[in-house]
């Protein structure tokens, strides 16, 4: 009889070195994936960003749109008794209370309202009356637009369609203009401009 010979199984598995390659390989591709990932959250979080200042930036000229359109000629006094024009601004202020831009416009009641925008520490202010004839003492309500803006311009088309930078014209406070440019400069000093025509 011959002796049985007992075989051994033959022995399967990693070695430490190919536990480390596949270890250092999987990192690799991790950190790729990571990356790539911060990228894709980071340029999203950009366009979102961007994509709201043009949304709130088309809301604000869609309100200076509004207001503009619905301008009624009727003259109202200041604090100081002085009749002033239905419209009327400025790039050039002289006084602390002008405003680039300042009218009388019609609510959905066909009610008129004093309505004003000012640029005040970089932020785009709306300025609302509760008179149309402003005493002594009246103080409007202040709504922030927009933030962090470098520059407000307004501009006035008179009747030779010549932009002027104040309105009304000089002694003459019943003439209307035909139309009213106005002129934004954000934080990156990039403009956005818009043009309206009067009724």
């Amino acid at each position: 009889m011959y002796p049985i010979k007992m075989l051994r199984p033959k022995q399967t598995g990693f070695t430490l070195l190919e536990i480390l390659i596949a270890l250092a390989v999987f990192s690799v591709v991790t950190l790729i994936s990571y990356k790539g990932l911060e990228s894709v959250a980071q340029t999203r979080t950009a366009l979102d960003a961007e994509a709201k200042r043009w949304r709130d930036l088309s809301l604000v000229f869609d309100r200076m749109e509004e207001d503009v359109s619905q301008t009624v000629d009727r003259p109202w006094r200041d604090q100081g008794g002085v009749e002033q024009a239905a419209m009327r601004g400025t790039n050039k202020p002289e006084r602390k209370d002008d405003q680039p831009l300042e009218l009388i416009r019609l609510d959905r009641n066909r009610d008129a309202f004093h309505v004003a925008y000012r640029l005040k520490d970089a932020r785009l202010e709306l300025l609302l009356w509760n008179a149309l004839d402003l005493g002594p003492r009246e103080e409007p309500q202040v709504h922030v637009l927009l933030e962090n803006i470098r520059g407000f311009e307004v501009s006035f088309l008179d009747t030779t369609s010549q932009w002027q930078a104040s309105w009304p014209p000089a002694g003459n406070n019943k003439v209307p203009p035909r139309g009213v440019k106005i002129k934004l400069t954000l934080s990156d000093a990039t403009t956005v401009q818009r043009i309206y025509t009067l009724p």
